[in-house]
């Protein structure tokens, strides 16, 4: 009797996530919110945008949809604002390095935290920082592991088994990438941090979200991955 209460009660636990409604326009919401974020300029709006798609989730929850872990929803949504705000940030420095409005915030960036970007910036036939190792590192991340990552927390935040995997793999990835871009910067520490105004301590407040990588690794072995069945 308590075997076949066991059983019910794992299958119970790990029954198909259903997507609802309500939880898909909810989800929709994250994205838009999620990629607004990563913009830092139309940060404001994402965060409204991502708020009102939680208390949509909440309301999807008590119409009697399927749900998924909170915690879920929370990493996921915060991998993809992590993945937009670089694939953007370094993006666009590669794109319209040219233009006064980029220049304008990325030489008030290079002042103030990181000197490659104020120091011989848009010298290069690439444009954005004159750092050629900088420039190596960002393209890498602009053009595979970012644009990657957006994909896994995407699925991951669809309870799909892919979004699961290939946000681990992207995780360690991720991880590889911040500790070569580290040594890298680390190279030319006069140059980027010497001249600026608040010097390491400043880039570390600013680039804290390399460091999310290696806390998010241990936690998405923790998680049991038959949660991920569609």
């Amino acid at each position: 009797m308590d075997s076949v209460s066991t059983d019910s009660q794992t299958v119970k636990k790990h029954s198909k996530f259903v997507e609802g409604p309500l939880t898909a326009r909810a989800d929709r919401l994250l994205l838009v919110g999620a990629v607004l974020l990563g913009t830092c300029v139309l940060s404001p709006i994402g965060l409204a945008i991502v708020i009102l798609a939680l208390f949509q989730l909440r309301q999807a929850v008590k119409q009697g949809e399927s749900s998924r872990p909170l915690s879920v929803t929370i990493i996921g949504v915060f991998a993809l604002v992590d993945a937009c705000f670089y694939f953007l940030g370094w993006g666009l420095s590669y794109g319209t390095s040219s233009t006064f409005v980029m220049q304008y915030f990325a030489n008030g960036f290079g002042r103030l935290v990181d000197g490659g970007y104020y120091v011989g910036y848009n010298t290069t036939w690439i444009g954005a920082s004159g750092a050629s190792g900088e420039n190596a590192w960002g393209l890498l991340c602009v053009l595979a592991i970012f644009p990657a990552r957006v994909v896994a927390a995407w699925g991951f935040l669809k309870m799909k088994r892919w979004g699961y995997h290939f946000t681990i793999i992207t995780t360690w990835a991720y991880m590889a990438a911040s500790l070569g871009y580290l040594i890298n910067i680390s190279t030319d520490f006069d140059t980027r941090f010497a001249t600026t105004e608040f010097g390491i301590y400043g880039w570390w407040f600013f680039n804290i979200w390399y460091a999310t990588a290696f806390v998010m690794i241990p936690w998405l072995y923790m998680l049991n991955p038959k949660r991920w069945n569609r």
